[in-house]
């Protein structure tokens, strides 16, 4: 998903949304882009006990008789190989994980990246960042006091729900890009361009 998501058009996208907020408003903004938040181990390791459990089963019930090296070998070489299976596909993992993990993950990456990538650190605390997750398909987007106290809290709330709707339909990052231009709509006229706007932030997508 994550090469699907960020391709070149994409990230042009992505950047042009940046560019076409910050024309509008004095907002600064910050897209991130993560291929996860979190460590999937344990679902790794769930995959892997449950086909090991299952390949014991046949090889202790089944209609034929093996061998107790079979026994003792097989579940674990099984068990490992469904393990590292699992590691590879997103969708298992996202199974094996309930929503609330998967979110509250991404909403702690979020907010790290918040202060790494120095969002924080506006001089008029208008910064912005709109943190994307791939493997979790989950967005989060972290103002500062300055959008948070200009803006109009029902209103930003569904604009900031359509992105993560977006982004948890899957869809690529070029309509992500749309979505997230909207906001623009809505800082405008309570965060208007002044005459001494400084670009405080570069306007490119980082991971």
């Amino acid at each position: 998903m994550s090469k699907r998501f960020l391709t070149d058009e994409a990230k042009e996208a992505l950047t042009g949304a940046i560019r076409s907020i910050e024309a509008r408003s004095c907002a600064e903004v910050v897209i991130a882009v993560r291929a996860r938040s979190g460590s999937y181990l344990h679902a790794d390791l769930i995959s892997g006990i449950l086909a090991g459990l299952a390949t014991l089963a046949y090889l202790l019930w089944g209609p034929q008789a093996f061998s107790l090296y079979s026994i003792f070998i097989e579940p674990i070489v099984v068990g490992g190989l469904f393990g590292l299976l699992t590691s590879r596909l997103p969708y298992t993992r996202r199974w094996f994980t309930p929503t609330k993990y998967r979110e509250a993950w991404v909403d702690r990456a979020a907010k790290a990246a918040f202060f790494e990538k120095g969002v924080r650190a506006t001089t008029e605390r208008i910064g912005l960042l709109v943190f994307v997750s791939l493997l979790e398909r989950h967005s989060a987007v972290i103002c500062d006091s300055g959008v948070k106290n200009a803006v109009e809290p029902l209103t930003w709330a569904k604009a900031v729900a359509a992105i993560d709707d977006a982004v948890a339909h899957g869809q690529d990052g070029v309509q992500v890009a749309k979505a997230i231009d909207a906001l623009g709509d809505l800082l405008a006229p309570c965060l208007p361009v002044t005459d001494d706007d400084v670009n405080e932030l570069a306007d490119e997508v980082c991971g």
